[in-house]
């Protein structure tokens, strides 16, 4: 009886504001203390970018690189391999054969070598860092000062003499393309953005089918390509001499092939046609996973920058509507490609919850409807938000050490064919207009162009209901299967 007591009082307490609050909470929905960021008292600030031309080095053997001396307290030196290596860059036949040479790159070590690949790097205290995209693949390691040398001397033996084992190329079978267990909502190998890949686009957008088989031939083709003096660029960034680390370079790439003219026309991303716009996958996991998007083609260089200020503030008001508001997730993301071609997959990443995984489909398409629309303005401040993340953050972030400078303009130079675009960013960011966001948003947004997919536990999210959002599964399926 007294906890009974307890509870209407507590009820009673809420008076009419009850029905203004999230379960579970005292505080009503959209109240907060912060203030708008054009409120915060802030000094200037000045950043000068190290100068790519005075980072470039090059070797008689046409290796290229970015050397970007630190100070000398900095604790540590990154060495960077950025490689034209990707899905985008196989010729026919060579399915696989891209993910597969960088695993034998980051496995198996240099051909011939004494030590294992994995003694040496424990030798030098550190591991290999792999980022692996469509049309760029970069390998990393961080190494104390006193080790940079013996750390670089390996990276160049690792792209220049690859231990392309016939044996392990035999036996090896492409995998999924996803990684598991279900959780988050980060990388490439988020499984609901694997399936969108295979349903809206297949390969060379998605991996190639598991169980697909790669013949040595191709793997050697397109390291030839790929791994030639000319087609490797390497970053070193960190407290090094720039004068000290060319000699090391200098000799350990002497005499190393160029490709000849080998390199291969970069393969092209299409949309296909979906059978529908919606599929769900059953797959065990405490909550569901959500991918939205759709394929686009080759992005025109005027629209980058608006496309780039539309990531931010789609994303923005995803997590409003989806976190703030509404409570139903921790993340609700937007991203765009980032190929050389600026083709690939416009995607909506969320997750949450059986009861939250319909609402989330719900409102996320909402949103992309409403900036779709040609009624519903972008703001002002949207727009000057969105400048200062991609200028003050993300491009200041990617060159403000050394060691992140290094390795940018090492990948920059791969993907692009000189780093003249990355400098020129805060200009092309600066000219974007209100407009010119709506203009880039009509184009790429359409809702009916986007396909979802869902994986998760289907049988308790299509019975879960959202106490406050009901928003059923099985409505949005057919809704979304009918366009």
């Amino acid at each position: 009886m007294a906890s009974t007591a307890l509870v209407v009082g507590a009820l009673a307490g809420c008076g009419d504001s009850a029905g203004d609050t999230l379960p579970g909470r005292s505080r009503p929905i959209f109240e907060h203390g912060w203030q708008d960021p054009g409120e915060l008292a802030a000094g200037p600030t000045a950043f000068t970018p190290p100068d790519p031309a005075a980072a470039f080095f090059e070797t008689s053997s046409g290796a290229r690189a970015y050397v970007v001396p630190g100070a000398a307290s900095d604790p540590l030196v990154r060495l960077t391999a950025a490689l034209p290596l990707g899905r985008l860059h196989e010729a026919e036949g060579e399915a696989g054969a891209s993910a597969l040479l960088t695993q034998l790159l980051t496995t198996r070590g240099p051909a011939g070598a004494g030590d294992p690949l994995s003694l040496r790097l424990a030798a030098l205290g550190t591991s290999l860092n792999t980022v692996e995209t469509l049309d760029v693949t970069h390998i990393s390691l961080h190494v104390l000062p006193e080790d940079w040398r013996e750390g670089l001397e390996l990276l160049v033996e690792l792209v220049r003499n690859p231990d392309l084992d016939a044996a392990t190329i035999r036996a090896h079978r492409a995998g999924p393309g996803y990684s598991m267990p279900m959780a988050g909502i980060g990388g490439d190998g988020f499984r609901p953005k694997v399936e969108l890949e295979r349903r809206i686009g297949g390969y060379p957008l998605a991996p190639p089918d598991p169980g697909t088989t790669v013949s040595l031939a191709a793997v050697r083709a397109l390291a030839a390509r790929s791994l030639a003096a000319d087609r490797v660029v390497f970053g070193v960034g960190g407290p090094v001499s720039r004068d000290e680390v060319g000699e090391v370079l200098e000799s350990a790439t002497r005499g190393w092939a160029a490709s000849g003219g080998l390199a291969a026309e970069v393969n092209v991303v299409e949309r296909g046609e979906p059978a529908t716009g919606f599929h769900a996958v059953d797959v065990p996991s405490l909550e569901g996973w959500i991918a939205i998007g759709r394929a686009v083609g080759a992005v025109p260089e005027s629209d980058r920058a608006a496309l780039a200020a539309l990531r931010f503030i789609l994303a923005e008001r995803l997590n409003i509507a989806a976190r703030e508001i509404r409570g139903l997730a921790n993340r609700d993301d937007f991203e765009i490609p980032v190929t050389g071609s600026g083709g690939g997959l416009l995607l909506v990443r969320t997750g949450g919850r059986p009861e939250a995984v319909a609402p989330l489909i719900r409102y996320s398409l909402d949103e992309l409807a409403r900036m779709h629309d040609p009624d519903e303005p972008v703001t002002e401040a949207e727009v000057t938000r969105a400048k200062g993340w991609l200028v003050d953050a993300v491009w200041r972030r990617s060159l403000e050490l050394a060691t992140s400078a290094s390795e940018t303009f090492a990948v920059e130079q791969v993907r692009h064919g000189g780093t003249g675009r990355l400098m020129g960013w805060p200009g092309a960011v600066a000219s974007v207009t209100a407009d010119d966001v709506k203009a880039v948003a009509r184009e790429y947004l359409d809702p009916a162009a986007f396909v979802t997919v869902v994986a998760g536990p289907l049988e308790r999210i299509r019975a879960a209901r959202h106490p406050r959002w009901p928003v059923a599964l099985d409505d949005l399926e057919a809704e979304l299967s009918g366009r």
